[in-house]
């Protein structure tokens, strides 16, 4: 697929069929994030990849920091329940998870660069799966940032989730686009 046309046409695809997709086509995205621009070629990305029977490790670390956020915020017990049950299936909305985090630098300026980094690193997962004909959608939301998803990742100090991708092959057909005009979100300074 010709880039442009794979810039403009990728999209979320938030349904995707649970047939399993092969290692090699999941190391030839993951291969595609690593050359991503960095600043000082600090290389800042960690991947960990959930598939088959391995998302049920994701699965339950996203269910206990559910129940512990239902607890902080004082949620009934069947409220609490079902924000747990919604928060282990969403590990298995796809054949491939993959949390893509970023190392925290040596101080607050190369932490803001190396996610910068890694966000780049996401968008080409992004195309690259698209270009190869599966369907993606990066997700995060409040359980990502949760101390306890720190600590089942083992993040130090400055690390953060950027991403967590789904992929699979779509369930879904194309829909429309929408986005404004560059030209509504571009001043241009000309001396």
């Amino acid at each position: 697929m010709e880039l442009a046309k794979a810039i403009q046409s990728r999209q979320s695809i938030n349904r995707v069929k649970p047939d399993a997709v092969p290692d090699e086509i999941v190391e030839e995205i993951l291969e595609s994030a690593v050359h991503a621009p960095n600043h000082k070629i600090t290389e800042p990305w960690h991947f960990h990849v959930f598939i088959g029977k391995g998302r049920g490790e994701f699965a339950r670390a996203r269910a206990e920091t559910a129940q512990l956020q239902a607890e902080e915020e004082g949620e009934d017990e069947e409220m609490a329940v079902g924000r747990v049950s919604r928060e282990r299936k969403k590990a298995f909305r796809a054949p491939v998870v993959v949390a893509v985090v970023s190392r925290g630098g040596r101080d607050e300026v190369e932490t803001t660069e190396n996610y910068a980094a890694c966000s780049a690193a996401v968008q080409n997962m992004l195309l690259t799966a698209h270009s190869l004909g599966l369907g993606a959608i990066w997700r995060t939301g409040p359980v990502a940032y949760h101390p306890h998803m720190r600590d089942f990742f083992g993040l130090e100090v400055g690390d953060r989730i950027v991403a967590y991708l789904y992929l699979g092959y779509p369930d879904m057909g194309e829909r429309p686009r929408r986005r404004e005009a560059v030209w509504g979100k571009t001043d241009w300074h000309r001396g």
